[in-house]
C-alpha cells in the first residue's frame, strides 16, 4: 500500500478538531484514507510513515536490472540460462526481472 500525500494535510485538520468525514470532504479523498492516516496519528502521535518490516531485496536490484537489460538489448544470443549461471543468481529471479521489471517476453529461439 503506498503512502497518501496527503498525511500532512490530514494531521493538521484532524489537529484543528475536524472528523474523518469533513477532511475527506475538504481535501476530495477517501474516507478510508482519512481514517487509516487519523489511526495512525493517535497510535503514534504523528502521521509520519513508519518503515516496513521485512526481508530487503538482495538480488533484484537496480544494477542486475541493469546488466539484464544491457545484455538482452546487445543480443548475443545469450539464454537467460546461461545469463543466470554468468551472473550467480536463480534462473527464475533472471525470468522474473524480463518478465515483471522490465515487461519483457521470453521466447526460445
Amino acid at each position: 500500500m503506498k503512502s497518501s500525500p496527503h498525511r500532512p494535510s490530514i494531521e493538521l485538520l484532524f489537529k484543528r478538531g475536524l472528523g474523518s468525514a469533513e477532511i475527506a470532504r475538504r481535501l476530495q479523498i477517501s474516507s478510508s484514507t482519512v481514517r487509516n492516516v487519523v489511526a495512525a496519528i493517535k497510535k503514534r502521535g504523528d502521521a509520519s510513515e513508519v518503515k516496513k518490516s521485512g526481508r530487503p531485496r538482495s538480488v533484484n536490484t537496480r544494477n542486475t536490472r541493469a546488466i539484464i537489460k544491457k545484455r538482452i538489448i546487445r543480443n548475443d544470443g545469450l539464454s537467460l540460462n546461461r545469463m543466470a549461471s554468468q551472473l550467480g543468481i536463480a534462473r527464475s529471479t533472471v525470468q522474473s526481472i524480463v518478465k515483471n521489471d522490465l515487461k519483457l517476453k521470453s521466447y526460445k529461439l
